[in-house]
């Protein structure tokens, strides 16, 4: 990605969405295709989050009608024993390029967790429908893996907007942003906003940092993980057309946006696992390498393609712990 060429988003925006959901945005979700949205009690609650090993849909699907019109969809997770009176922290997990919100809920696997912990998830899905329906990239994220070459605020605005829906129908405490691949995109952007909701960011296997577009945000927690056999996101970065630096470099440049010390350490964690982190930092900063780990969620095990078995660290699990610390 060009760090020349800045991102053309208006510094009011986020509170201009706040304004426009109260008159424009619609919810709706539904356990399954059949049924309405009736608030569910503790009991089903229970039911359904026991089942969440079993085959079915231990989530909702939910829609959300946006201040342009336009039905996206997300999915909404509630952890086990979670009353309509409670308070929770919030995970927003973005899928890959290709991938949907279904199968990143699949695959990230973080609602064990979420039971433990108590956490909302929840899984937007990237809008299949664009006007530029051409575009090689149309069916991904918008703008994902193109920070630079064209506007991306079509996805950036129905997430903001969606982030008020979930904080109006619940009571919610931290929200934090994570995500894989093209979702890591996502997650750097969501990063970068000048007012941004999220606390904490956790982009898996990409992430970015460019000058003009993040540079006016403040510190940003942010966490990140990188195999170094990665053929999709190779860890020695892209020339054209993404002119993407290596991800030390990524990393380093989020180090001295969060003003940290110059210099970064490195700590192994086992014989495949290397945490390198920065101190006296105004936001914690750090990243994971996996030594001959591909294009995988670490804590996963997965053989088709670049994506090889990552079973060394459970990146869900670290993810959490650094958003909470």
């Amino acid at each position: 990605m060009n760090f020349s060429e800045p991102l053309k988003r208006e510094d009011n925006r986020y509170k201009l969405l706040v304004l426009l959901l109260c008159s424009f945005a619609l919810t709706a979700c539904t356990a399954s295709n059949s049924q309405a949205p009736v608030p569910p009690s503790p009991s089903e609650i229970e039911g359904r989050r026991a089942s969440v090993d079993r085959p079915g849909r231990p989530y909702e699907s939910c829609s959300l009608i946006t201040g342009i019109g336009i039905e996206r969809h997300y999915l909404l997770r509630l952890p086990a024993g979670f009353e309509q009176d409670s308070c929770a922290d919030v995970i927003f997990d973005f899928h890959g390029a290709g991938s949907t919100a279904e199968k990143e809920f699949r695959y990230s696997g973080f609602a064990p967790l979420a039971d433990r912990e108590g956490i909302i998830l929840v899984y937007p899905d990237a809008n299949k429908k664009y006007p530029d329906q051409n575009h090689g990239l149309a069916s991904y994220w918008d703008g994902a893996w193109e920070a630079n070459l064209r506007e991306r605020d079509y996805d950036i605005d129905f997430i903001l907007e969606l982030v008020e829906s979930v904080k109006n129908e619940y009571c919610t405490q931290d929200l934090f942003a994570t995500g894989m691949s093209a979702g890591g995109d996502m997650v750097s952007a969501l990063a970068c906003l000048l007012h941004t909701p999220f606390m904490s960011f956790a982009p898996v296997t990409y992430r970015y940092y460019n000058v003009e577009e993040c540079s006016g945000a403040g510190p940003r927690p942010l966490l990140s993980f990188q195999g170094d056999a990665d053929r999709i996101v190779p860890i020695e970065g892209f020339d054209e057309p993404w002119f993407d630096p290596p991800m030390m470099e990524v990393m380093r440049r989020w180090a001295v946006h969060n003003e940290c010390d110059t210099e970064s350490l490195a700590q192994r964690i086992n014989s495949e696992v290397v945490r390198y982190y920065w101190r006296n930092c105004e936001a914690e900063t750090e990243w994971y390498l996996m030594e001959g780990g591909g294009h995988v969620w670490p804590g996963v095990t997965s053989t088709s393609g670049d994506r090889e078995e990552s079973q060394e660290i459970s990146a869900s699990e670290l993810i959490w712990d650094f958003f909470k610390h």
